[in-house]
């Protein structure tokens, strides 16, 4: 099990390392080409006669370089699509969700599995994300500040369901409709994009992706076995007090169910309303 980790890990480091290879690559190759084309463009600038034919032309072969440069940033990004799609599968498989800053975190010492790398962003990055999740919730304010004093106080037990009834609050509140409610959020999801009220990008394909997976949030109290139990609290056996999910009140579970929060409303109330 540690081994599949290890390896979910290594792929994920990877991929993330892999974030910012377009910007990087596009801004090298302009560094290279720009200057010797501004040169020449000055050059032809002290001349007179002919200007405008000259400055055409001294600008035509930077144009095709620039037109070649972005298809190829076309294609990494397209690439890097498919793999943060990839990501977010495996993340929601293990009850981890990705927010505004997901992609952009790098450790500063080696994480040894996925749990280990998202306690290590989520607790680095808490007072960002707790700025962002109320910036953007302002009428549940009251009722997140106090969730957030319960895990910092290690309250993890009165935690866990202010951040899943405020998960699922939040997303209702937007796509009218409760997260957790069978697969309805993914149907009203399809239909506000039909209606044009939803614009598919880069990322909002990537990042709407978990609604249409099944969570082990979401699980029904009868299937959520042990292993399930391992992966995410389970929603429905915390908030009916079922016997057998007593033991939810852990540091780890209380910080997916804030990574499932962190996730909902950054594609609700920020992205979705951007696009």
């Amino acid at each position: 099990m540690r081994q599949v980790f290890v390896d979910d890990l290594e792929r994920v480091q990877k991929q993330i390392d892999q974030l910012t290879a377009p910007v990087r690559q596009v801004t090298k190759t302009l560094n290279k080409v720009m200057p010797p084309y501004i040169k020449k463009i000055n050059e032809v600038m002290g001349n007179t006669a002919h200007q405008l034919d000259k400055i055409s032309k001294a600008y035509e072969p930077f144009i095709t370089q620039v037109n070649a440069t972005v298809t190829k940033i076309a294609k990494a990004a397209h690439k890097w699509q498919i793999a943060r799609k990839e990501d977010v599968t495996v993340m929601a498989e293990n009850g981890w969700y990705p927010n505004w800053y997901t992609f952009f975190y790098s450790p500063k010492e080696p994480p040894s599995s996925l749990d280990e790398l998202m306690i290590m962003h989520l607790e680095e990055n808490w007072e960002d994300l707790s700025m962002e999740i109320l910036k953007h919730c302002h009428n549940r304010k009251h009722i997140l500040e106090n969730a957030f004093e319960l895990h910092k106080s290690g309250n993890y037990v009165a935690a866990i369901p202010l951040f899943l009834s405020q998960a699922d609050g939040i997303c209702c509140e937007v796509l009218k409709s409760f997260l957790f409610s069978g697969n309805e959020t993914e149907e009203k999801i399809k239909e506000l994009i039909d209606q044009g009220e939803i614009e598919i990008n880069m990322f909002t394909d990537i990042f709407l992706e978990p609604f249409k997976l099944k969570n082990h949030h979401n699980a029904g109290i009868s299937k959520a076995s042990e292993a399930a139990k391992g992966k995410a609290p389970n929603r429905n056996g915390i908030m009916h007090g079922h016997r057998k999910h007593l033991d939810y009140g852990t540091k780890i579970n209380s910080l997916k169910c804030f990574s499932l929060l962190s996730f909902v409303v950054y594609t609700t109330k920020d992205l979705i309303n951007e696009t």
